[in-house]
């Protein structure tokens, strides 16, 4: 199954970017999300649905399907990770990215009528185009970071935090993190880690970390959940650094 410029290898429950190379074997809660999307690809899955998968598997979180759909869009990339839509109150939607085509068309098999008539509209066509081309909208782009910061490592070494936000206001807590994930990192003298990606839950409960890199020539996924219902919430704390290691 191709996804952009990623393709799914269904028995081995790996996505391939096929730019880079890059094999990521999925862990539970994003091959079950992925697979069922693929199996009902052009319509909406309900969240219950992720949830449960096939059902010979324990029920997943709210967050862990939140999660899976974030890293899954964070592997497919800027370019593509459109393909993955939320629809609001219902769940998600894996949209069909190719085109069928189209028989082939030949103006010979056009009477001389039509297709003066054709060249006409289509010369008209251009000229119009012309004239209104400063009034076009722009096309939707994909949804892109909140923000990207390169922290450099005593080494010399570059990791980018990348922040993931659906609104471009209110973003103090997130930002506060990352902050705090960069300070440790500058702090580091060689990670096996080049990207960060950190984004709240739905209801701010929920911090959300998927950590990308290198180890050994393969490349490895770290996923990082934590949870914190106080107020004010701290999330991240360097007793916490220290304990998961993120220098490696």
């Amino acid at each position: 199954m191709q996804l952009g410029h990623c393709r799914f290898d269904e028995s081995k429950g790996a996505l391939i970017n096929s730019q880079n190379g890059e094999t990521w074997r999925l862990p539970r809660a994003e091959r079950q999300v992925l697979g069922l999307l693929i199996d009902y690809q052009g319509k909406v899955v309900a969240k219950p649905l992720l949830k449960a998968g096939n059902g010979e598997e324990q029920p997943l979180s709210d967050a862990s399907v939140a999660h899976a759909i974030f890293t899954l869009r964070a592997f497919l990339g800027p370019q593509y990770e459109s393909l993955i839509e939320t629809v609001k109150g219902q769940g998600y939607l894996l949209k069909h990215h190719r085109s069928r085509k189209k028989e082939a068309f030949s103006w010979r098999s056009l009477p001389r009528v039509a297709m003066v008539a054709a060249i006409t509209l289509i010369v008209s066509g251009l000229i119009s185009a012309m004239v209104l081309i400063d009034f076009t909208p722009p096309k939707t782009l994909p949804v892109m970071p909140n923000s990207v910061t390169s922290v450099k490592l005593t080494s010399g070494q570059s990791v980018d935090v990348i922040l993931y936000s659906r609104s471009k206001t209110n973003n103090a807590l997130l930002k506060e993190q990352g902050m705090q994930i960069q300070q440790k990192f500058s702090q580091c003298v060689i990670t096996p880690w080049k990207s960060i990606y950190l984004s709240l839950s739905h209801d701010k409960q929920v911090l959300n970390i998927t950590l990308r890199g290198d180890h050994f020539g393969q490349s490895v996924i770290r996923n990082l959940k934590i949870s914190d219902l106080r107020q004010p919430k701290k999330f991240i704390s360097q007793q916490w650094l220290e304990g998961v290691e993120v220098c490696g």
